[in-house]
């Protein structure tokens, strides 16, 4: 290979792998930064407030503040909740953050572990139109029968 071709691949080389590698840490700073607001607007502008925890056959009908800006009430979303996921039963918990009201199965679990449970797994209805996200109830995995 003559000095003039090994010069002109060196530097085609060398110059792509200066372009990587000039364009890796902007690459990574963009996705932290993007990941940072990400996870900075989910906990800083949406905290949840606890509603009402307990036997989801005693929810109180009355008694309970609906959180500002919201036109449905606690009574009205348990009403809801009701009508998505009849013939519940057990502990659950009540939360809400800005826009919305989450129910979700408690038992056994701290304050902090229900919150986010039932906003990933729970029943969200929305604290303005009453619209429910009724998200398919966990189903128990059972071993297929052998005959």
């Amino acid at each position: 290979m003559s000095l003039s071709l090994r010069s002109v691949l060196c530097a085609a080389v060398c110059g792509t792998t200066l372009l990587y590698a000039s364009c890796l840490p902007m690459l990574g700073t963009g996705q932290m930064l993007a990941g940072t607001r990400l996870a900075d607007g989910l906990m800083s502008s949406s905290p949840l407030d606890l509603v009402w925890r307990g036997d989801i056959s005693s929810f109180p009908s009355s008694g309970l503040e609906t959180p500002r800006g919201f036109k449905v009430s606690p009574a009205d979303s348990y009403s809801l909740l009701m009508e998505a996921r009849p013939g519940i039963s057990g502990e659950w918990a009540c939360y809400h953050d800005r826009s919305n009201y989450y129910w979700g199965f408690a038992a056994g679990k701290t304050e902090e572990e229900a919150g986010l449970y039932v906003v990933r797994h729970g029943v969200a209805v929305n604290g303005i139109s009453g619209e429910t996200d009724a998200r398919p109830a966990v189903q128990p995995v059972q071993a297929p029968s052998v005959m």
